[in-house]
């Protein structure tokens, strides 16, 4: 198992954390039953209370500001508002929740005054009820997270269905537990916990039930209005829960409410209103203590111009009004026809709190209609409601431009369960099951008629056709492919980018015939040949439009220079050999084409297959450490018939591959004479160290590893580097100024476990990646910290390793007594450089030449030879193109 970041700083011997506390006082948290959605969208919400108000802490954590409890019968909702955005909020290992599951701050792993049995960190769930730090995970955790836009509002949901994957027990076992919020700053050092100690304890909510029969919530003739006809603009605070609607400008009535030239086309007026205002505003409250799951909040409304419609202060539905803001003096859009029929219409029971809850219309007159206003609705919570279709315009017509986005919309109301099926020219779409269907990438071929049918157990209904019209933008080329020069055996590309509705098809052309696969927007050769040379072009095509780019030349130029060799790396009996190009595997096979200096033979060479650049030989004795050894090749033939002929220097060096022959030679700084008995950790047998000018190299030998089901080393092993050969330097444990845990680098030279930040360019590798008790990796002498100052700062430095359980707990050290473990560099060899590879010019036509060079060395000209002055091209790559300039130019390769 590979550890997180968090687990990573729990390893550490000084971590700091307010574990082992004793009981701290509790905050209640009186529970409430909710289905909530976690979408992003808060309106669910209403009627939750506030949990607890957290102080504004450190910017440098997470900055918990109100934390909210809910449940329904499946799951536990938890919302927290922050006072800075944090839109990675829960995404690393820096915000954790704790539980404690029994609320008992005696069992479960003790941290700010709780036990936790559960910590959930990075979306994942971990065990600690028998008291330890992460004792394995947790099953079945269903955690979702949604933010707001401005990462300011999040919303959680945490199964009650979750259980120990240890024993596949229950999490949630009492009706009562506690929890804790914590935020890290990125030292891993405790900034905040949410409360500060002893958690929020929540109690869940049970169901409070469903309804058999219809309910009404609110009657048409018989419940009672608060009103304002005042002709005063309340703006906004008349929607809040605690507004005044007894003082001065408002009153009370019955509905209907209004005055009409045709009052017998509506029920009856039981409250008339005056003749005058722009907007009318109504108030009244109703009793909710139900479950709202599965129920048809319908609303029966007579309204004979616009209004719009809120419920706890927040808006839900507009008849006949404008989109956008909406101020006193906005004018509703229409007038009702024909006039006294009833708008039906639907109320989402999310949007209900347990107890009581406020409907608030805003009424608008129309222009030119002020010879009437009526207003009057009843709501009914109904458990057996069919299925009804509010608006049947909907779904609208559209027309897409292709590639954009389209979505179909519905207004359908009914009791749930509710089943979706969007059809496309009458057939089902697969997946295609909410009131919404969206189509992310609009294609000509989804052109057509779009329907949603809806049922539940009492009716169904097929919404309208809404025909879908897909528009394209013709093709378009952006950016033509070039002419092109190549050398035979090696890769060329051609490119086009090209623009238009999609989707934009692609095929290439040699001459007048179409190249087989060649359908995309890139056309590469992997290796030239001179009869590739000639004239290509592409077509592309969409629904709209056809059109061929211009004509590209590709010029095939002769390979005449033998394969370079770009890397020599040594072991005890081994030499790789990498070639600039290909090389023919006949004439790389044989021995005799390699001379090796200092007498040492070559038994065998062997190419390397599914490398033909590679070349590994085989030395009859073993190479020594320290020495300095030239390497002849002679004879090997590139695959055009070209033979190499040179001499390169190189040294024994240790290659990271994880085979262990290279390290033949070489005594370990550190060893133990038996195992420690502590199986369940890596239990270090010896360690070696070695270094060249770029690298320190380590091999780890284990009596034990780690159990194979957690991974293998180095994972659950810390290593401490006193870098700069001070203890009274860097973190207290031996002087640290660099922790490696699992290949992951942390500074801690200004005296903390983990200053917070990494180490740049250490290029960390470790090898074999499979369990076992054999390890090499590989440290980047050149490495530095944040501020770039270097990490290695001395010959010296002095290392300690600790192997721990899975359960982070330390069982071994090296050294076993205490103490540190000191590596001296030493004198890496001075190997001469590679020798550059060889070059060539070719003439082209129109004056041109191409410069065509095999690697190592860069490409340098001058304009005299007599007395030349070098200029390097550095971004130059082969074959070079030089356009005719007048003069003469002069090329060579350097180091």
């Amino acid at each position: 198992m590979k550890m997180n970041t968090m687990q990573k700083r729990l390893l550490g011997i000084g971590f700091a954390c307010a574990c082992g506390v004793s009981v701290q006082a509790q905050t209640a948290v009186p529970g409430t039953f909710k289905h909530i959605t976690i979408d992003g969208s808060f309106n669910d919400w209403t009627g939750v209370p506030v949990a607890y108000t957290a102080a504004e802490g450190p910017t440098n954590a997470i900055q918990y500001d109100n934390l909210y409890i809910a449940n329904d019968e499946t799951n536990l909702y938890l919302r927290f508002t922050l006072y800075s955005a944090r839109p990675d909020a829960f995404a690393n290992s820096y915000d954790n929740l704790f539980i404690d599951a029994d609320d008992n701050s005696a069992t479960g792993f003790p941290v700010g005054g709780i036990g936790s049995e559960m910590l959930i960190q990075s979306g994942s769930g971990y065990q600690e009820k028998n008291g330890g730090f992460n004792e394995g995970g947790i099953n079945n955790l269903g955690w979702a997270i949604a933010g707001s836009a401005d990462s300011l509002d999040f919303e959680v949901a945490v199964s009650m269905a979750a259980t120990y994957a240890s024993d596949n027990t229950l999490v949630f076992t009492n009706n009562t537990f506690a929890i804790l919020f914590e935020g890290d700053n990125t030292s891993y050092n405790n900034v905040e916990f949410a409360p500060p100690s002893g958690g929020l304890v929540y109690t869940f909510a049970s169901n409070p039930g469903a309804l058999s029969t219809n309910l009404a919530l609110i009657t048409l003739a018989t419940s009672s209005w608060e009103l304002n006809e005042s002709g005063t603009d309340l703006g906004t605070n008349w929607l809040a829960q605690d507004y005044d609607d007894t003082q001065p400008g408002w009153s009370s009535g019955l509905g209907l409410f209004g005055y009409t030239p045709s009052p017998g086309v509506y029920p009856p007026i039981n409250t008339a209103l005056t003749n005058g205002p722009a907007t009318y505003y109504f108030r009244t409250h109703f009793q909710w203590t139900n479950d709202s799951a599965n129920l048809a909040f319908v609303l029966t409304n007579y309204l004979s111009d616009g209004a719009v419609y809120y419920v706890n202060g927040a808006e839900f539905r507009r008849v006949r009004m404008p989109s956008g803001v909406i101020s006193y003096s906005t004018p509703a859009a229409a007038t009702n026809f024909p006039a006294g029929q009833a708008d039906i219409f639907g109320l989402e029971g999310s949007d209900l709190q347990t107890g009581d809850n406020i409907l608030e219309v805003e009424a608008h007159q129309a222009a030119g209609s002020s010879g009437d206003l009526v207003f009057g609705l009843s709501l009914t919570a109904a458990p057996h409601y069919a299925v009804y279709n509010v608006d049947t315009n909907q779904p609208a017509d559209q027309t897409v431009l292709a590639g954009q986005p389209v979505t179909f919309t519905s207004d359908i109301i009914g009791s749930g369960p509710l089943t979706y099926q969007w059809l496309f020219d009458g057939n089902g779409i697969a997946g295609a099951n909410g009131p919404t269907y969206t189509i992310p990438t609009v294609l000509t071929n989804n052109a057509g008629t779009y329907t949603l049918l809806v049922s539940n157990s009492f009716s169904s209904v097929t919404t309208r056709a809404s025909v879908l019209t897909v528009s394209n933008t013709p093709v378009s080329i952006v950016s033509q492919p070039v002419n092109a020069v190549g050398v035979e055996g090696r890769p060329v590309t051609f490119n086009v980018v090209a623009s238009g509705t999609p989707v934009l098809q692609y095929q290439w052309f040699y001459g007048s015939t179409a190249i087989g696969s060649a359908t995309n927007a890139s056309y590469t050769i992997p290796a030239l040949s001179p009869t590739n040379a000639g004239h290509y072009f592409v077509n592309v095509s969409n629904p709209a439009s056809s059109t061929n780019s211009t004509v590209a030349t590709l010029t095939v130029l002769l390979d005449t220079i033998p394969p370079a060799i770009t890397s020599v790396v040594a072991g005890a009996t081994e030499v790789i050999i990498i070639f600039s190009e290909p090389v023919d595997p006949v004439t790389a096979s044989s021995a005799a084409h390699y001379t090796i200096s200092g007498g040492v033979g070559v038994s065998a060479a062997t190419p390397t297959p599914g490398n033909a650049n590679q070349v590994i030989l085989t030395t009859g004795t073993p190479l020594a450490f320290g020495t300095v050894y030239s390497l002849t090749v002679n004879g090997v033939d590139d695959l055009f018939g070209n033979a190499a002929a040179t001499t390169v220097s190189f040294a024994r060096d240790i290659t990271i591959d994880g085979a262990f022959d290279d390290w033949t030679g070489l005594d370990p700084v550190y060893t133990t004479a038996a195992p420690s008995g502590n199986t369940d950790a890596a239990d270090f047998e010896a360690i070696y160290v070695y270094n060249d000018a770029n690298y320190y190299y380590f091999r780890v030998t284990l009596w034990t590893d780690i159990v194979a089901s957690a991974g293998q080393f180095p994972y659950y092993v810390n290593m401490f580097f006193d870098t700069d050969n001070d203890p009274t330097t860097g973190y207290s444990a031996i002087g640290s100024e660099m922790l490696i845990q699992s290949g992951y680098s942390y500074q801690e030279k200004n005296g903390n476990f983990n200053d917070g930040v990494s180490i740049n360019g250490l290029n960390w590798l470790c090898l074999p990646a499979a369990p076992g008790t054999n390890f090499e990796f590989r440290l980047a002498r050149s490495a530095t910290f944040q501020d770039t100052t270097p990490v290695f700062t001395t010959n010296v430095f002095q290392f300690l390793f600790q192997g721990m359980t899975p359960g982070f707990v330390v069982e071994n050290t090296a050294p076993a007594g205490g103490g540190t473990i000191g590596y001296t560099n030493m004198t890496p060899m001075s190997v001469p450089p590679l020798p550059p590879g060889k070059l060539a010019i070719d003439n082209l036509r129109g004056g041109n030449a191409a410069i065509v060079w095999d690697p190592p060395g860069t490409l340098q000209f001058s304009t005299n030879i007599i007395r030349p002055s070098w200029t390097s091209i550095p971004a130059a790559t082969s074959p070079y193109v030089v356009p005719a300039s007048g003069g003469s130019q002069f090329f060579r390769l350097s180091n």
